[in-house]
């Protein structure tokens, strides 16, 4: 398989969590945080949406727009991202188990899990964890080992010194270093810089320790081997917008499919025009994407509306 020298995902998460970030934590002594906040609206078959890191909830309410009120929508925002509190580490293996006692806790009938960046390795692990409850996973740019798309032969183990020397590196970090490279690394990732605005304000309100050890706990998490486990269909959605003139498109579509390998149910469709947040870049070809997918896999269960 050919090493993309800078895939888009890779050097997302690198930069994106170097972001603006509050310097303090935003729990509270007083109040149990909780791991993530939740926006529900509309009715039907249950659908929840899963922002990435330092992202707030609202990166979903063009799609929540357009769907028209015809599905249950529940829409994340996770603790620490965009000013939400924070919770004391693992942030992963806390948010998966969360995520997964929501969907029990709230009695959702085969729920599809739509997932951006981190929120779709996060939407992947809890369709592992439990496969039962999941009745399709919708993924947009996100990858199971972020590492191996730069070293196909890296493992969570190999990564991990790299992985804690980034880390201390980006907690040595000014808010105005944080800025200045988030702003930059957005402009990479969003063509509209009003939304390259948007995003960098909610990573500005994220809170730095949060982001710092979701990017640790992110890049030494394989969940390649636990995809078996899925049983849902899947759509992954990639971009290489950014790579163009640098990375073959079939390389770059070589490393998804590589990555998926082992998702029996996936089918990986690369978008040609967006960048990474594809559904602020072509909200068009994304709402195409979803409604397609939506429309074969989101009628199998019969939902009672939620009051």
């Amino acid at each position: 398989m050919c090493r993309c020298r800078a895939p888009l995902l890779v050097s997302m998460i690198a930069v994106v969590l170097l972001a603006g970030c509050a310097t303090t934590s935003g729990a509270s002594a007083a109040s149990a945080p909780q791991p993530f906040h939740v926006e529900r609206s509309g009715k039907g078959r249950p659908l929840v949406f899963i922002p990435g890191l330092a992202s707030s909830g609202e990166v979903w309410n063009e799609t929540v727009a357009h769907l028209q009120g015809k599905y249950d929508c529940h829409v994340l925002t996770l603790a620490g991202f965009a000013g939400q509190p924070a919770i004391p580490a693992p942030f992963f293996a806390t948010e998966r188990r969360a995520l997964a006692d929501y969907l029990r806790s709230q009695g959702l009938e085969k729920p599809i899990l739509v997932g951006h960046s981190l929120g779709g390795v996060l939407a992947l692990a809890v369709a592992a964890d439990v496969p039962e409850l999941v009745g399709g996973v919708f993924i947009v740019d996100s990858l199971p080992f972020l590492p191996a798309s730069m070293d196909p032969s890296a493992t969570a183990d190999s990564v991990r010194p790299r992985a804690e020397e980034m880390r201390t590196l980006m907690r040595m970090q000014t808010v105005e270093q944080r800025s200045m490279q988030s702003r930059m690394a957005l402009r990479n990732f969003i063509s509209d810089e009003k939304k390259v605005d948007v995003a960098a304000r909610w990573g500005a309100d994220s809170d730095a320790e949060t982001v710092t050890q979701a990017f640790y706990e992110l890049s030494t998490t394989d969940l390649r081997p636990e995809l078996p486990r899925i049983t849902a269909p899947t759509v992954v959605l990639g971009s290489w917008v950014a790579l163009k003139g640098r990375v073959p498109r079939e390389a770059v579509e070589a490393v998804y499919q590589s990555q998926y390998a082992k998702l029996p149910t996936h089918r990986v469709v690369l978008s040609d025009t967006a960048r990474h947040f594809i559904m602020w870049d072509d909200p068009e070809g994304f709402f195409r994407e979803l409604d397609g997918f939506l429309g074969a896999h989101a009628s199998v269960a019969q939902v009672e509306p939620h009051h």
